[in-house]
């Protein structure tokens, strides 16, 4: 069956996003605040990853949207945290209020824990064996603390060199994107190329990286959805600030070369060619 574009996907996503995020039963105050940043919209990007190469896969609908609601809640959890005073320090993201400008940074903490935390439950629920159930929170714990680590390291490292900073994009980003796109291999039961598949999808979220720091630096509020120019103004890791933008693209087509040199079948790699279509128009 011939995959979705990603504007019928998002459709198709956000219908099932809003039936989720209505079924986590919380006292409505919460629950209300752990809706706000997930509904806020977005790309979709991850869990369009994930349906993807589920589609080429043929994994059942109901493990691979579970799987893109995970991604996407844990993901909404860490722009919270982007977003406090302590860390980025924006009042906007996705064009609307950063959660802590409307409840405070202490509840927007609690809410961005939740959200990162439900998505093992997510899996733990999921209609698989055990063992690759065991795989899948395998992926996922050491996944989700390399983006913890990131993220400390983001606020806490005088940055001096290209290699830091992608150390930091790697555990920030790229690692995330290499659950993306290794989870639904596992779910398929493909253990060994979900191994190679991680990499692929590792390298391909360093030239997305790269390509968020050239929008971060020369991007517009209206097209991010967020203040531009904030690596800079907060002397955050931006790969802009040891090289020109025309060597950050070719860094960006080496790390998506490496990725395209891992994969072997010809419909995994017209999905990268997709993927990287998106990523450059995004």
């Amino acid at each position: 069956m011939p995959p979705l574009l990603l504007e019928e996907f998002r459709i198709t996503f956000d219908e099932y996003l809003e039936r989720r995020l209505r079924s986590i039963t919380l006292k409505q105050a919460l629950g209300d605040l752990v809706g706000y940043t997930p509904r806020s919209g977005g790309k979709r990007l991850r869990p369009y990853i994930i349906y993807l190469f589920s589609n080429i896969l043929e994994i059942p609908e109901e493990v691979y949207l579970e799987l893109g609601l995970a991604v996407e809640l844990f993901h909404s959890g860490s722009l919270i945290q982007d977003d406090l005073p302590s860390l980025d320090n924006d009042n906007f993201r996705r064009g609307k209020p950063s959660l802590h400008r409307l409840c405070g940074d202490g509840p927007a903490m609690l809410v961005a824990d939740y959200l990162m935390l439900y998505p093992g439950k997510i899996i733990l629920t999921l209609p698989l064996s055990a063992e690759i159930k065991l795989n899948l929170l395998r992926l996922w714990h050491d996944t989700s603390l390399k983006v913890i680590e990131g993220e400390f390291l983001d606020i806490n490292t005088r940055v001096k060199s290209v290699e830091e900073v992608e150390r930091i994009h790697y555990l920030k980003t790229a690692a995330f994107f290499g659950f993306c796109f290794s989870s639904p291999f596992i779910c398929a039961g493909k253990q060994t190329e979900a191994v190679e598949m991680e990499k692929a999808g590792i390298d391909f979220g360093m030239a997305f990286q790269i390509f968020d720091d050239i929008k971060d630096k020369y991007g517009k509020s209206e097209i991010l959805g967020k203040t531009p120019g904030k690596d800079e103004i907060q002397n955050r890791p931006n790969i802009l600030r040891y090289m020109e933008m025309e060597r950050a693209k070719k860094t960006a087509e080496k790390f998506y070369s490496k990725a395209l040199e891992r994969i072997k079948q010809d419909e995994i790699k017209q999905i990268l060619d997709r993927l990287r279509k998106l990523v450059q128009e995004r």
